[in-house]
């Protein structure tokens, strides 16, 4: 082999840590090195590609940021899968803001429930009322 086909397959990410991953699920259970291998390269290729990306949207600065890969995970639907781990990016102030508005959604919705209960009480109350079956005889 010539020495640029082995820098080729070399990987930069621990095979073993590769591997000790992959024999951490429950449904393996047994992980052969050539897999380990190709999932170390598979893994540092799409590292690659995704800060790549990333850098495109620095418009060529200095420093790749959370906030840029949080904007492809969010614009991009092949990165998908890593939007529930990895939210965009805000300020103080738009959380605030978001926060205030759940706590209003979740009054309205308490006095929904409240008022509905309330409803339920009072007609279940009527109809218990008629229908006693205690006598006074």
């Amino acid at each position: 082999m010539d020495e640029s086909h082995k820098s080729t397959l070399k990987s930069i990410i621990s095979v073993n840590r590769i591997n000790t991953i992959m024999k951490s699920s429950s449904d393996v259970e047994t992980v052969s090195r050539e897999s380990s291998v190709i999932m170390s390269k598979a893994t540092e290729l799409f590292i690659r590609t995704f800060c790549l990306e990333g850098y495109t949207e620095t418009n060529k600065g200095k420093k790749l940021d959370y906030k840029h890969l949080s904007n492809i995970v969010h614009r991009d639907d092949k990165y998908k899968f890593l939007r529930d781990i990895m939210p965009k990016k805000i300020t103080l102030q738009q959380y605030n803001e978001i926060m205030a508005r759940k706590q209003g959604q979740d009054e309205n919705s308490d006095d929904e429930n409240c008022s509905s209960i309330d409803d339920e009480e009072s007609s279940s109350g009527e109809e218990s009322e008629g229908s006693s079956s205690f006598s006074d005889n």
